[in-house]
């Protein structure tokens, strides 16, 4: 037995485990929650895993995936195309909205679940992340869109203010005001 209280043939049963597709992990996952007891102990601890939202990972996270994309990709989707034009602004903008939309959609299903403060923490590491690459993102990218994240981000907060209450709204708008404060005060 190891450190971690894994025996050897447990160790062989593993790697058959960690091989498994994410769609077969979650039929198994289902299955076994068939059994009363090892589906509240499956739900605490897919409860617990899904609580463990830290703003500051997001921001870094959305800074890196928008700090990774590549200014080839935007010569290539934009410019003359078979359907038309594509200005290379216009596409850049997309481009910012594709890579934030898997926090978005972590961040509304957040909400779905009721993990309001776990919704809270993701939407405000969403925008913090996109105001920091606004501001010092160092990708040739960024040139073509410097107005696009914080333009995405007031879209994001707009989008909080239609379903949430005025106290939730106040505090998502303090995050991105205290960006700009932080500017004034230098």
């Amino acid at each position: 037995m190891d450190k971690n209280g894994i025996n050897d043939i447990e160790k062989s049963q593993l790697k058959f485990i960690e091989a498994l597709c994410r769609e077969a992990s979650i039929e198994i996952l289902l299955e076994l929650c068939k059994d009363g007891d090892l589906a509240k102990r499956i739900y605490e601890m897919s409860k617990a895993a899904l609580a463990e939202v830290e703003a500051d990972v997001i921001a870094d996270e959305v800074f890196r995936s928008l700090n990774s994309i590549q200014v080839e990709d935007l010569w290539d989707d934009s410019g003359k195309t078979h359907d038309g034009y594509q200005d290379p602004t216009d596409v850049a903008f997309k481009m910012i909205e594709d890579e934030v939309w898997r926090y978005t959609r972590k961040m509304e299903q957040y909400n779905s679940l009721g993990m309001k403060m776990e919704e809270k923490e993701c939407c405000k590491g969403i925008i913090i992340g996109l105001l920091r690459y606004g501001e010092s993102g160092n990708n040739e990218f960024r040139d073509w869109c410097p107005d696009d994240p914080y333009t995405v981000a007031e879209n994001i907060i707009y989008d909080w203010k239609n379903n949430h209450t005025a106290g939730e709204i106040e505090e998502i708008q303090e995050v991105y005001d205290s960006f700009f404060a932080d500017d004034e005060t230098d």
